[in-house]
């Protein structure tokens, strides 16, 4: 199923050396590679707070800005000249399914963080590393996104050098009555290893202690009258846990909803058909709309929404919407080959199958 990416790539500035290093890095050169990695290890230490945001914000592919925000990944824990060891900030995103009859609130701290270390201990979490802590603090993706890269290599050298652990506020969870919804919270900390050891994220293989986990952070979050379930996910460097825990909770937002839509369409008037379409929205984002409708009952329709962002890797969010519609045995789909608009003929964000023939029927504008 052809989806063509409805986002929108600037086109960097003819001086950008940043941009040209990255596309030749990408292209497997190697002395462009270690250009750019003195080149971006200069831009944090020079400390202007812009700088980042808007280099990667005048990326001109996906592939571009995921390889620099790597490269920034790593320079943030890069030891100085000399120290042989490394310190290594992470998180652990937890996505949260949570449903209750009434108003509840999750809190914004764990009771019981040395338990939930001792789990990853003894489940190999921490690869080769034992010098490692772990705040108890349930951290919004807000939080992690105010966190510049140089603040973060400010801590990793006080870390280094045995400075005082960061500190990050939680954030508690309104949970509202009604059906369940995934929400995201961290769980963030830091590991001192000599440098040779391997990254935590390099580590974790979630099979073996995903589920463990949960349970534990299940217990420790239960209160009556909540369904709770606090999926875990591999550890990840500080810096790039927000995107990889966002990604997490759509994925796992898109098939709640595709469970629970299919169910109701099956029960009331058989099988749905699946539109996929790309919008650019009114207000310049951009996303994938999976919408269900049914032939034998034009007021059925139901959607979702998946926003895109810059890091996102189109084909793999294609991949994983076709697999779970595979595992939902959902045979009757197609897609709109080009972008769509924010909204349909009605007014309304998500598309019938008739719409998607009236779209497909209607002259190009040239």
């Amino acid at each position: 199923m052809t989806l063509t990416d409805p986002r929108h790539w600037r086109t960097p500035p003819a001086d950008s050396t940043l941009h040209a290093l990255a596309a030749a890095s990408l292209k497997g050169d190697t002395a462009s590679r270690a250009t750019l990695r003195l080149e971006l290890d200069a831009l944090l230490d020079k400390g202007d707070a812009s700088a980042v945001p808007a280099l990667l914000r005048d990326a001109p592919t996906a592939d571009s800005y995921r390889h620099l925000q790597q490269m920034l990944a790593k320079l943030v824990n890069k030891p100085e000249r000399g120290e042989v060891v490394i310190a290594r900030l992470f998180a652990i995103p937890l996505v949260i399914v949570a449903g209750a009859k009434k108003t509840l609130q999750l809190p914004d701290a764990l009771p019981g963080i040395a338990a939930v270390c001792d789990l990853l201990e003894q489940h190999g979490v921490l690869g080769g590393g034992r010098n490692f802590g772990l705040g108890n603090a349930l951290v919004a993706m807000e939080t992690l996104d105010s966190l510049s890269p140089r603040l973060l290599r400010q801590w990793a050298a006080q870390l280094r050098t045995g400075g005082a652990p960061l500190e990050l506020a939680g954030s508690a969870i309104q949970i509202k009555p009604g059906r369940e919804q995934v929400y995201l919270r961290f769980l963030v900390g830091a590991s001192v290893t000599p440098a040779h050891v391997p990254a935590l994220e390099a580590t974790a293989d979630v099979g073996k202690w995903g589920m463990p986990v949960t349970k534990l952070l299940a217990q420790q979050l239960a209160q009556p009258g909540l369904e709770v379930l606090p999926i875990a996910r591999a550890p990840v460097a500080l810096y790039l846990a927000s995107d990889a825990g966002r990604a997490a909770q759509i994925e796992l937002a898109f098939s709640l909803f595709l469970s629970n839509e299919v169910r109701k369409f099956r029960m009331s008037v058989g099988e749905p058909t699946v539109v996929l379409s790309a919008h650019r929205t009114d207000d310049g984002s951009a996303e994938i709309r999976v919408s269900l409708s049914s032939p034998f009952d034009e007021s059925m329709l139901e959607g979702f929404r998946w926003p895109l962002y810059p890091p996102d890797d189109y084909c793999e969010i294609l991949n994983k919407i076709n697999s779970l519609l595979d595992e939902c045995r959902i045979s009757s789909r197609r897609s709109l080959a080009m972008p769509a608009g924010d909204l349909n003929a009605r007014g309304g964000r998500f598309l019938s199958a008739r719409d998607a023939d009236q779209l497909e029927a209607a002259p190009r504008p040239h």
